[in-house]
């Protein structure tokens, strides 16, 4: 008896494991082919998920768009750090075609060496790269057109831009989806249009801004905006009427797109009239910004002794070097890179910027661009006095090491500045709806080229950064709120050891190549003079010195060659170990509960 329950205990235990392999395989072709567009996502940071916008973004495209991934099937081979995050590309590709209700296709294209599809990757702009100098092209990059002429590319899916993988894809989405340019409205008290009689150009900024948008100017007097206004840009904002403000108060209630360039002193006013200082350089927004529960001291200037330019300044008859610490150079900390307009951007202009603050709890202030913690509010008359000895401000940097928000996104639920025309006009916004899209930033005169642009091309990124929040604000509620997640690429320490172990390797083996070879061409020069000068034909010993070269040559490469093998052998068997360990995981999680199972019946059975 006892043996015939051992029989059925082993043969129940083999078919448990047959089934859970069956089970497993079966789950995961379901999963593949039938719930594609409903994968349950394990992974840290949720690097498979899509925010609420892409999603609302997706499911509402009128235009269709046709999207070809270009990826060598030699990536994963050549550049194995690279495949996880291919395959990731893809799946969230599947994914976002799976939402749009067919209106987005997906074509996967290995542009193999000589072939047609790298003539087409090469055509439609996709850029190559070498794991090696000796290996073939390879290509990891995007095209996507839409039922026009608009294209859009990611030339190449680069791993530090990995972090914002879904705002890049949904943002060439949310592009190719309108076929006509967004009208951009501008409130412009600064001046970035051209004005002949003082031979001032057009700036660069705005150029740059008619080449991707509809450029609208606000006319004060009407105070109505373009309906079909996708971003209200206001610039260095001074007396205006109610009625303007009564107009920007109820777009920003109405989810309105809004960036608002502040001013504590506006250097461009001064050089306008040279000697002769505008009776207030100051921007004065403070009626919208008191309801939005945010502080603008407009007669404070940052000062700041770490992101203060270098400048030659001629002082009691002397050109001495000085840090100009009203003069900001942004750089490394003071821009978060987990902000998507900053993010591949390594240096912001600043002159004479002021500062934000809370002013109570209700409201939210997202910083982006910060000053150092080496910085402090002073007088900021005396900061943009181009005369003076920015020395003496020294004393006024007053630094509690704190770091001075002086751009920042306003993320709060609003209420109307206006509560006294509750009752007079019928269609008001009392409050909003739904959080505020507003980017405050403390520095106008950072849009004029002579702040981060000369005849030599830019020094700073002041346009790209413009040029960047526009666009996300012109996504809407798709770009709006999206943030960088981690990298899906996840090292193992014993392939990082191999790999190092390998180039230490071939690094020495290229040092010994390289004496081998200068050893060589020594000795051929050496033989080579010693030749007969009147004859051109090579001595029996130069010839030998020769074909010992070549032979060597042949022997070292050939070396190198079985290192490389070597290496990508005993990587690609770690790789296939751990695959495999992972893979195996739920079947003997299911033949361990079937073995628990069958080892209480079996004890059942003895009692």
């Amino acid at each position: 008896m006892n043996l015939i329950n051992n029989i059925k205990s082993r043969n129940l235990i083999k078919l448990s494991i047959i089934f859970s392999i069956i089970i497993f395989f079966s789950i995961n072709v379901i999963t593949n082919n039938i719930l594609s567009s409903s994968r349950v996502d394990f992974t840290e940071n949720k690097l498979y998920s899509l925010s609420d916008g892409t999603n609302s973004l997706l499911k509402n495209l009128e235009e269709p768009i046709h999207i070809r991934l270009f990826v060598s099937s030699n990536l994963v081979k050549d550049v194995p750090q690279l495949s996880t995050y291919a395959n990731r590309v893809e799946t969230i590709l599947k994914t976002y075609s799976n939402l749009s209700n067919g209106k987005i296709t997906l074509e996967i294209i290995d542009p193999k060496p000589f072939s047609d599809a790298e003539d087409r990757a090469v055509g439609m702009g996709i850029n190559s790269f070498n794991a090696t100098e000796m290996s073939d092209s390879l290509y990891f990059g995007l095209a996507a057109t839409n039922s026009t002429t608009g294209q859009k590319n990611i030339p190449i899916f680069s791993p530090e831009r990995e972090t914002f993988l879904e705002y890049d894809l949904t943002s060439l989405i949310s592009d190719l989806s309108q076929i006509k340019k967004p009208v951009i409205s501008i409130l412009d008290n600064l001046g970035l249009s051209a004005d002949s009689r003082i031979g001032k150009p057009e700036q660069q900024i705005l150029k740059q801004m008619k080449e991707m948008f509809q450029v609208e100017k606000v006319d004060e007097n009407n105070n109505e905006l373009n309906k079909n206004t996708k971003v209200l840009m206001i610039i260095h904002p001074k007396f205006l009427s109610d009625e303007t403000l009564y107009m920007i108060d109820q777009w920003v209630l109405n989810g309105g797109a809004t960036l608002i360039f502040l001013d504590p002193y506006a250097e461009t006013e001064i050089s306008r009239q040279p000697g002769m200082p505008p009776m207030n350089p100051r921007s004065n927004l403070k009626k919208l910004l008191d309801t939005w529960g945010i502080k603008f001291d407009n007669k404070k200037a940052v000062l700041d002794s770490e992101f203060g330019f270098r400048i030659s300044r001629n002082i009691n008859g002397r050109d001495i070097q000085v840090t100009n610490y009203p003069w900001l150079n942004i750089r490394g900390q003071g821009l978060n890179k987990n902000e998507s307009s900053l993010s591949n951007l390594s240096t912001i202009v600043m002159t004479t910027a002021g500062s934000f603050e809370l002013a109570n709890d209700d409201s939210v202030l997202e910083p982006i661009i910060i000053s150092s913690q080496k910085s402090g509010l002073g007088d900021a008359q005396k900061a943009g006095d181009p005369k003076g000895d920015p020395r003496d401000l020294l004393p006024n940097i007053k630094s509690d090491n704190k770091n001075l928000t002086v751009a920042g996104w306003v993320k709060s639920n609003l209420g109307t500045s206006f509560s006294d025309k509750t009752n007079k006009d019928d269609n008001q916004l009392s409050k909003s709806s739904k959080k505020s899209n507003i980017l405050l930033v403390a520095d106008a005169d950072m849009l004029m080229d002579r702040n981060w642009l000369t005849q030599r091309g830019a020094f700073a990124n002041n346009g790209d950064f413009v040029l960047n929040v526009l666009e996300k604000m012109v996504g809407g509620n798709a770009l709006s709120d999206l943030r960088g997640k981690s990298t899906s690429w996840r090292p193992f320490e014993k392939i990082i050891a191999l790999e190092k172990i390998a180039e230490e390797k071939f690094l020495i083996e290229e040092q010994m190549l390289a004496k081998k070879l200068k050893g060589m061409e020594d000795q051929i020069r050496n033989l080579t003079q010693n030749n007969d000068e009147d004859s051109d034909v090579l001595s029996p010993e130069t010839i030998k010195a020769i074909d010992g070269f070549k032979t060597e040559m042949m022997s070292t490469r050939s070396q190198l060659r079985s290192v490389k093998f070597d290496l990508r052998r005993d990587v690609e068997m770690l790789k296939k170990w751990v695959i495999s360990v992972n893979v195996a995981i739920l079947p003997i999680v299911f033949a361990g509960l079937a073995l628990i199972i069958s080892l209480r019946r079996k004890r059942k059975n003895t009692y």
